[in-house]
């Protein structure tokens, strides 16, 4: 995947009114390792990590938590906004642990995000804070008052059993300059700021600051440009540095676009084990060069060299014998060192951190039941460490049921054991449609359309029923027009600007509308829809009453195309019209009821409902223990008898079901939940009572 923008990183470290030449510790900026997990090849992570509370840990301390933080983050799955989540808790967990088992407590605020493509993931947790301005001058500031100190100094990490983070989302424009620090960037006047942050290069932009800033101040500046753009900075600044290397503190370097900067490879488990036992023989090396040094002076001061004309004492008997002792000593001597200086493996400390972890989770008081949440989604998080370095351990196993079955049983979680329906070679199913027991699936890795048919309890195939639609694929031919990027599909019961009723259609990205019977999925037809080049980027597709539905969020509209003689032939029509217009640009899906109201899936986790463009209430009715935050899909089953929204979290491995006025239901997920790892979406056959699941490229049903 291409990068949309170059990341040009500069910082400030003044301590006492002196500034420092060094970047200040706890700062990274990181590109994807080469081995990094699905979905975050692409990303580029920023973090700030600042001493908080009355005791500064060693600058060490502060650079081992920010890579662990981007190792965790690119190893880990999901959204974006779940892995920063993620990345807070594990840090939380280690840092409630070291306070636990030492002395000197620390504690430590942090400034965490993601670049991906066009938009960047802003977390925080404790007082550090942002400011960021863009190059038309618009500003933004994260809190929103930084006057307010309780928005400012909220809860850093160690102090509770989960992290208050807070977080917010920043749309990247060339240009766009953001800068991360402690709370003493609260105390400059933001006109000040921003006054600076407008400055030509980064370089002049540190520079105005070090001289506005009197006493001290951790700061880390961004500024995002065009690939393009050849822009070189020459402000030191910590850049782009892998996690992966084993045990290098970052160094200062020149910054660069982050995206020219080659990181280094991963390395695979058994290099890393490798790697950790050449530390160790290196450190033996090290004592055993000491140890002969301390030998060789004590010998030059006991046996001195003769003198001239004299014989030596080397040539004595005595020292005849120590010459064939000495082997022997060294021998033991090296058993010694090796028995002394090799002390608990990774994984053994890997089980102390989750042991202590679950004594930690199982003090929390069952009247806390969120604390009792985050608690036990540590446990889980240290397990899963532990289980990468040494699978199927009976300790860790039992500690993760022990874990599973408390939060399950405390955030209404249903297990399931799905039954697979269906595999299709390397696809990545997106979208899916069901009428009867057909079922028509879009597969956005091969950009093709498949149906198979059920059996009648809908739990496996009919033999042979496995269709590719030859019409329905990027690069084939329908009538005599070339296809796209199909965008999505979706069932006309009522054809009134088709060629007929009851037929499956698919949209591809540049208008082009295609209509297959079902019975007959050579026989397709297409018509190129008017006004396609007014569309942004277009999501997703429905009929109503014989209309078309088109759904683009970047255009901030749904596009209506009403039937006229069995065609589309009308220009798009705006749903949305008038002066206040709803934002709709975080949509990732929608749905049209039967009455005409229209459900909005917003990636924020929020459903918004209207109804002839005016917004409708609506709101979810949920658990404390139970959060949809980053949904990419959803269902709204129209049975009568069954009606209710299915909703997907993918970071969670998680189908939400809930009534049709948002009330909670159920919580499903997998009994291995690896099946669920790559969820896209879910349909429900409402006869049956089945639910159906994609994921990755199989489809999984269950009974609901």
């Amino acid at each position: 995947m291409p990068f949309e923008y170059e990341s040009l990183v500069g910082t400030l470290y003044m301590v006492g009114g002196r500034a420092i030449s060094a970047p200040p510790p706890g700062t990274l900026v990181e590109m994807a390792p080469r081995k990094a997990a699905r979905g975050r090849e692409a990303d580029t992570f920023f973090a700030l990590v600042l001493p908080s509370g009355d005791t500064v840990a060693p600058a060490a301390f502060y650079d081992t938590m920010v890579r662990d933080g981007a190792t965790h983050y690119f190893e880990g799955s999901g959204s974006v906004t779940a892995g920063i989540r993620n990345v807070f808790t594990l840090l939380n967990n280690r840092l409630i642990e070291h306070n636990q088992a030492d002395p000197r407590y620390y504690e430590a605020s942090i400034i965490a995000g993601v670049l991906r493509g066009g938009e960047m993931i802003v977390g925080k947790a404790g007082s550090a804070v942002m400011v960021q301005r863009s190059k038309d001058g618009a500003v933004q500031t994260f809190p929103a008052d930084l006057t307010d100190d309780d928005q400012i100094f909220t809860p850093p990490l160690g102090v509770g059993t989960a992290p208050d983070v807070r977080m917010t989302r920043l749309t990247i424009t060339p240009g766009l300059r953001i800068g991360w620090a402690d709370s003493s960037l609260a105390d400059y006047p933001l006109e000040s700021i921003t006054t600076a942050l407008a400055l030509d290069d980064i370089g002049a932009v540190l520079a105005t600051m070090r001289e506005g800033i009197k006493k001290q101040i951790t700061l880390l500046v961004v500024e995002f440009v065009s690939p393009a753009s050849n822009i070189v900075a020459t402000t030191p600044a910590r850049v782009a540095e892998s996690t992966t290397a084993a045990g290098a503190s970052p160094k200062a370097a020149p910054p660069v676009p982050t995206e020219n900067a080659a990181p280094p490879p991963a390395l695979p488990r058994s290099a890393r084990r490798g790697a950790a036992g050449r530390a160790v023989i290196s450190t033996l090396a090290e004592r055993l060069a000491k140890g002969f040094e301390v030998i060789m002076h004590i010998f030059n001061r006991l046996v001195p060299e003769p003198s001239q004309g004299e014989r030596g004492w080397l040539a004595s008997p005595t020292a005849t014998g120590i010459a064939v002792l000495l082997p022997i000593l060294l021998v033991v001597a090296v058993v010694l060192l090796w028995v002394s200086g090799t002390g608990e493996s990774g994984f053994d400390k890997c089980v102390e951190r989750a042991l202590t972890s679950g004594q930690t989770a199982r003090s929390v008081a069952s009247t806390d039941v969120t604390g009792t949440v985050a608690a036990w989604n540590a446990v889980t998080l240290v397990v899963d460490e532990c289980d990468a370095l040494r699978a199927d351990d009976p300790s860790m196993l039992a500690l993760k049921r022990e874990a599973r079955s408390i939060l399950d049983r405390l955030q209404n979680i249903a297990r399931r054991p799905p039954t697979p329906i269906y595999a299709f070679q390397n696809a990545q199913l997106t979208d899916v449609v069901l009428q009867g027991d057909d079922m028509y699936v879009l597969d956005s890795n091969n950009q093709q359309v498949y149906r198979i048919t059920l059996t009648e309890d809908g739990l496996a195939t009919m033999p042979g029923s496995y269709a590719p639609i030859p019409a329905m694929r990027r690069s084939g031919r329908v009538v005599n027009f070339d296809v796209g990027a199909l965008v999505d599909i979706a069932w006309a019961e009522n054809g009134a600007g088709l060629s007929a009723s009851n037929v499956i259609t698919a949209l591809d990205a540049d208008g082009l509308l295609i209509v297959c019977q079902p019975r007959f999925l050579q026989d397709c037809t297409a018509q190129r829809l008017t006004g396609a080049e007014t569309w942004q980027s277009p999501k997703a597709i429905t009929y109503w009453e014989g209309r078309l539905y088109i759904l683009d969020p970047a255009g901030n509209q749904i596009w209506r195309y009403d039937p006229s003689g069995g065609t589309f032939t009308g220009v798009p029509l705006e749903y949305f019209t008038g002066g206040r217009r709803p934002d709709i640009t975080s949509a990732v899906d929608f749905s049209i009821t039967s009455n005409g109201d229209v459900f909005l899936l917003l990636n924020t986790g929020v459903i918004a409902k209207f109804r002839a463009g005016d917004q409708l209430p609506f709101a979810f009715t949920f658990p404390d223990t139970q959060i949809i935050d980053s949904p990419s899909a959803f269902y709204l089953n129209p049975n009568p008898t069954s009606q209710g929204v299915y909703l997907i979290e993918q970071d969670q491995r998680t189908i939400f079901e809930t009534t049709m006025a948002g009330t909670f239901i159920n919580a499903y997920r997998a009994e291995d939940e690896t099946l669920f790892a790559s969820l896209n979406n879910v349909i429900v056959n409402s006869n049956q009572n089945v639910i159906y699941a994609l994921s990755g490229n199989s489809i999984f049903g269950f009974p609901r």
